[in-house]
């Protein structure tokens, strides 16, 4: 059985709705069909302990967003109370000092579907980001199901068209345009997979919120990474980034007049801490320098919105709109949206010539 943990942080606690209910048991049924030995926290509503493949502490956290909304109680009053804006930053970042990870799963991540047909499993309702979880889980506990090796891909770009339908598969996130699409490529038949198909993407771009203070300079943002739901490929982001370095020493942005070339010198790449291991980043052979913790937050209605412009269903999640600012503030004041913080991101980076000396020396 997994070992026991003892938290700063453990205030944690609701008491479960129905859909709380069923999805704790989807939880539960997904370690069980995994043969994942877990312990249920006794007086902690959806908190269970797991080990990872090599015996270290993984904690698995399901919220029930509208009962944690981030406080606003010194704007808006007592009826817009709640958690404090870090408050599961520090939960992450205090259970990461003692070895121990944390996997935030949010009832929303749980609930979200897609509305895009995926291209190989030709279905809609597809719940993306609870499928890449529970893939999550799976590489961190060693069932993963397929594992590759860099060797067995070749490197190209990748059309938007298919790189729409597999983020939308496969990332926690979905799609999001870059300017540069990267995928792995199998040379040959493989676990089931044909010659040709796509495993593997890193995208790259332009990074706009990092670069306003260094417009001169300007960073260049690993975008997506993404692997396909039940793959693993051992080697597969050094490929992919080394491939990157040596044939792309500057990127075009921008379109029409705005059209330009800038030169690659900086890469950062922001992993999303509610879910996923950065220390990966910074302990393996690409050596990534870890630059820091952001915070993170975002927003959710908590009924049907058509005001001002702003158009919302009820549940939907949402992140920043500048232009409806004040609209979201009022609807905040009147509980008719919250805010949802996070573990935020953790943050790493690199320059292109050092990634390139250390695959000159590999």
């Amino acid at each position: 059985m997994p070992k026991e943990i003892t938290s700063k942080y453990e205030d944690i606690n609701f008491i479960p709705s129905e859909e709380d209910i069923r999805n704790l048991s989807l939880i539960e049924n997904f370690l069980n069909e995994e043969e994942i030995p877990y312990e249920k926290d006794g007086s902690i509503c959806g908190l269970y302990r797991i080990n990872d493949v090599k015996g270290n502490a993984i904690e698995l956290r399901y919220i029930n967003s509208y009962h944690f909304p981030m406080d606003n109680s010194k704007r808006f009053g007592e009826s817009c109370k709640g958690v404090q804006w870090d408050y599961f930053y520090n939960i992450s970042r205090y259970n990461s000092d003692h070895n121990i990870r944390v996997i935030w799963i949010f009832d929303f991540e749980m609930s979200q579907t897609n509305d895009t047909t995926s291209l190989w499993q030709g279905e809609r309702g597809y719940h993306r980001q609870w499928e890449v979880i529970k893939n999550t889980i799976r590489t961190a506990c060693g069932r993963i199901r397929h594992r590759f090796r860099g060797g067995d891909f070749i490197v190209k770009e990748v059309g938007n068209k298919e790189l729409r339908k597999f983020l939308d598969t496969n990332c926690f996130y979905g799609y999001r345009s870059a300017n540069i699409n990267l995928g792995l490529y199998l040379k040959k038949d493989k676990h089931g997979y044909k010659k040709g198909d796509l495993i593997m993407v890193l995208t790259f771009g332009y990074n706009f919120y990092g670069n306003k203070k260094r417009p001169d300079d300007p960073f260049i943002e690993i975008i997506r990474a993404s692997t396909r739901i039940g793959c693993q490929v051992i080697g597969g982001m050094s490929k992919l980034l080394k491939y990157f370095c040596i044939n792309y020493p500057t990127l075009t942005i921008g379109s029409g007049k705005n059209k330009h070339e800038i030169k690659v010198r900086e890469l950062k790449f922001y992993c999303d801490a509610s879910h996923n291991d950065g220390r990966g980043m910074s302990h393996s052979a690409l050596a990534f320098r870890f630059d820091g913790w952001d915070y993170g937050f975002m927003n959710r209605y908590t009924d049907d919105v058509d005001e001002d412009g702003l158009h919302g269903v009820k549940g939907e999640i949402f992140h920043r709109k500048p232009h409806f600012h004040k609209t979201i503030m009022r609807l905040i004041g009147e509980g008719r949206i919250i805010s949802i913080a996070n573990a935020g991101t953790s943050v790493f980076s690199m320059t292109r010539d050092e990634l390139l000396e250390r695959f000159s020396n590999n």
